[in-house]
């Protein structure tokens, strides 16, 4: 098993009994001409972790190869520290979504696993706009999403200004609700400011108009990053790779997917039976020192079945694919 994702390398660590060509030539194919029920696979990571009602954050990651550009929209589950992956899109453009397709992956979500499994939705400042917030607000759809600094907003004497000119008192010492209910892209919303390291506003608006504090639900938000963090550089290498076809690029984030959360899954069990004291850098986190745990576990384990025929070791691998797998006896 490698951590990254260039088939050329994947092929040459393959089981021997084959030529490294061939390999890769399989492998080609499989990202040609295998079919992947996305809905299924969704439904089996949800089960995966033992989830009901959840926070889903979105983000989008991008990147070039040649010519093309590729740009993955990603719905994730919060989950602990880190996001898990569920559902993504791939966006045959440069540049943010729009809220068609914000829209969509959300109800693909709400079509596998209903309404009331979804609790909220965090995202960052790219993720706003009228249509979108009066959407999320229409289905009842709780929302803590970052604002820009200039969006416009009636001060107390009903003039238009930007919303940074009411918040020019936060502190770094706290989080601020601000008194009034205002309008912010056609949607009426609760406001949240606080002051980051660099002393820059972060604004955080929320339709749940009642609530107290939206700025802890807004921080979940980072979660997704961390995953990101871990599928294009500290695991998989997903940048890496040379495929450019969309589909064939949703395939390949499939299997990645799947692969982190199997990895996640090995390390959050392992560190139960046995916690394992890891020295973390400054920006490091633990839930990503969790997965590397997992992931370094799973290439030991499939070394030994590839190359000892292990099968104990490969019943206890693939019962990490369910939610109560077996105990690790190796390693």
């Amino acid at each position: 098993m490698l951590k990254a994702v260039i088939l050329k390398k994947i092929a040459r660590h393959l089981p021997k009994g084959g030529k490294t060509d061939s390999h890769y030539r399989r492998l080609q194919r499989f990202f040609a001409e295998a079919r992947i029920d996305y809905d299924q696979l969704a439904l089996m990571i949800y089960r995966l972790f033992g989830l009901g009602k959840v926070t889903l954050t979105i983000d989008r990651t991008n990147w070039k190869w040649g010519k093309s550009n590729l740009n993955i929209f990603m719905l994730g589950m919060v989950y602990k520290g880190i996001a898990i992956p569920l559902y993504w899109q791939m966006l045959d453009k440069r540049g943010n979504t729009n809220h068609l397709e914000r829209c969509e992956l959300i109800e693909r979500f709400i079509k596998q696993f209903g309404k009331d499994n979804l609790e909220m939705i965090v995202a960052d400042r790219e993720f706003v706009g009228e249509k979108w917030f009066n959407w999320l607000t229409n289905n009842h759809i709780p929302f803590a999403i970052r604002i820009k600094k200039n969006s416009k907003v009636k001060n107390h004497h009903g003039k238009l200004v930007q919303i940074k000119e009411l918040l020019r008192h936060v502190s770094h010492q706290e989080t601020y609700r601000h008194g009034r209910i205002l309008t912010v892209d056609g949607c009426l919303v609760r406001v949240f400011a606080k002051r980051d390291k660099n002393y820059g506003l972060v604004i955080v608006a929320t339709n749940q108009l009642e609530t107290v504090d939206a700025m802890t639900s807004y921080a979940k938000r980072w979660e997704i990053e961390t995953l990101f963090a871990c599928l294009k550089g500290r695991g998989f290498n997903l940048e890496d790779t040379h495929l450019t076809h969309l589909d064939r690029v949703s395939k390949l984030v499939a299997v990645n997917a799947l692969a982190f959360c199997w990895a996640y899954h090995v390390g959050i069990y392992k560190d139960k039976d046995k916690p394992l004291k890891r020295k973390l850098k400054s920006n490091a986190r633990p839930q990503a020192s969790l997965f590397a745990l997992g992931l370094d576990l799973l290439i030991e384990g499939l070394r030994l079945v590839f190359f000892n025929n292990d099968k104990t070791v490969f019943r206890q691998l693939v019962s990490f694919l369910t939610p109560k797998p077996m105990k690790i006896r190796w390693g």
